[in-house]
């Protein structure tokens, strides 16, 4: 009798659940340009918070926007995937939908994110032009 695939059973330790999830997190990084792009623009803001200083509740501001459109696009890849798995290579216009939907989602991630820059960074901002003056 042939044994089972282990690829197919549920991981019974933590640290092959972590790697697992790395080499997701490494997946969409290497095949998502969008996701690439969201990485370098939170390296941006990331850089932006610590030149200007903000404060603690800024940080927990800008880690949790920064997070949103992470998940949002992580979330979206996945049901693209998965359409895709489902309903192959030719077009559906059902299919269409759920993909217009989950990015849909994404898009409301990045535009509260894109409040909560302009929340944070908004006075610094300012003060720079007005000094600039």
């Amino acid at each position: 009798m042939a044994s089972p695939d282990k690829r197919i059973q549920k991981n019974r330790h933590f640290l092959a659940s972590l790697r697992h999830a790395l080499d997701g997190l490494r997946a969409v990084t290497h095949h998502e340009g969008n996701f690439r792009r969201e990485l370098m623009a939170a390296l941006v803001v990331l850089a932006a918070g610590w030149y200007f200083q903000v404060t603690r509740f800024d940080w927990v501001l800008i880690v949790v926007a920064i997070c949103l459109v992470f998940l949002f696009e992580l979330a979206n890849t996945i049901v693209e995937a998965l359409v895709d798995l489902v309903v192959g290579p030719h077009y559906d216009p059902q299919a269409k939908l759920i993909k217009d939907m989950a990015a849909g989602a994404v898009l409301l991630a990045a535009v509260i994110a894109l409040a909560c820059g302009v929340y944070v960074f908004g006075p610094h901002v300012w003060a720079l032009i007005a000094g600039g003056r």
